[in-house]
């Protein structure tokens, strides 16, 4: 009772043909599913960005000066750190 029965070719290309179906009608469903979810996601996604305060253009323009000036500053800093350095590595290497 516990053994498999051999089917016949015939009846393994039937059941092999009937899983097949099954596959694609499942995939088909899968597909479907996540079209509903993308559309979803989409939609909940321009609801966020609805509740979103943006900044004004005076006030985005005053971070972005903030910005610049932060990175200018680190710039000669780092410059001046470079400089030194490689003054000091000069002095080192050609004698005191």
């Amino acid at each position: 009772m516990g053994k498999k029965e051999k089917l016949s070719p015939e009846e393994q290309a039937k059941l092999d043909k009937q899983k097949r179906k099954e596959k694609a009608k499942k995939d088909k469903q899968e597909r479907k599913k996540n079209k509903k979810g993308l559309k979803r996601t989409l939609g909940e996604t321009m609801s966020e960005l609805k509740k979103v305060r943006w900044p004004t253009i005076p006030h985005a323009v005053k971070q972005t000066g903030v910005v610049l000036g932060v990175v200018v500053i680190f710039s000669i800093v780092l410059f001046g750190i470079d400089q030194g350095l490689g003054a000091l590595y000069r002095l080192l290497t050609r004698g005191l």
